[in-house]
């Protein structure tokens, strides 16, 4: 699967201070120009100040799973979950935590709840399709990845993830085009030209087996 996508805002509490509310808002403008390490240490400091504070939970298990710091994410997301179950981001951060682990079956649980918890979000159905996919549901697999490609039609890693299931599935046109589409919004991406490449080459190699 593709490296996480961003997948919304911290949710704002109204019995937080204006001062913690403040804070919070700045990791999130860390957070989403790429700056996790100084999102991360702000988040930290308010839930050191406030451990039931579950936004800032949230803050910093979203930053640890970006940074690729898995466990110390997991952790976070566990602590976030017992402030309020029904954490969508914390679900969704121990879902792809377990999707790297190849996890499948958990992933897909936890990806399920935190698409409960926020519907139609192109990131969460992306994780979910991919998962649902390599746990055996191929079909809804498939039919999840392309929900989240009709709401987000250029994101490159959708288009790859999908393009990948495709190439599972033997449908190399399918996934070629995809593929294409992807290069042409990021041409910059080399893990896309890489499967580029093994989709021409499965595809030529499956045409010389059948002729």
């Amino acid at each position: 699967m593709s490296k996480k996508q961003k997948i919304g805002k911290v949710k704002k509490s109204t019995v937080l201070s204006p001062r913690i509310m403040q804070e919070l808002a700045r990791s999130e403008e860390y957070k989403l120009t790429g700056k996790h390490i100084k999102a991360l240490d702000i988040a930290e400091k308010v839930l050191i100040e406030d451990p039931g504070c579950i936004e800032a939970a949230e803050e910093v298990a979203d930053n640890y799973l970006s940074l690729d710091r898995l466990e110390e994410a997991k952790k976070a997301a566990t602590h976030a979950l017992m402030l309020h179950g029904g954490s969508y981001i914390a679900h969704f951060v121990i879902g792809f935590v377990a999707s790297e682990q190849e996890q499948w079956d958990d992933a897909v649980v936890h990806f399920q709840t935190s698409n409960v918890g926020q519907p139609n979000n192109p990131e969460i159905l992306r994780c979910l399709g991919w998962t649902l996919f390599h746990s055996g549901a191929q079909e809804e697999g498939v039919a999840t990845l392309l929900r989240s490609l009709h709401l987000r039609q250029e994101d490159p890693a959708i288009l790859c993830d999908l393009a990948a299931c495709y190439l599972q599935l033997n449908n190399f046109d399918k996934s070629i085009h995809l593929l294409e589409r992807a290069i042409r919004v990021d041409p910059s991406d080399h893990r896309v030209e890489e499967l580029l490449g093994v989709a021409h080459r499965l595809k030529k190699a499956f045409s010389s087996e059948m002729s």
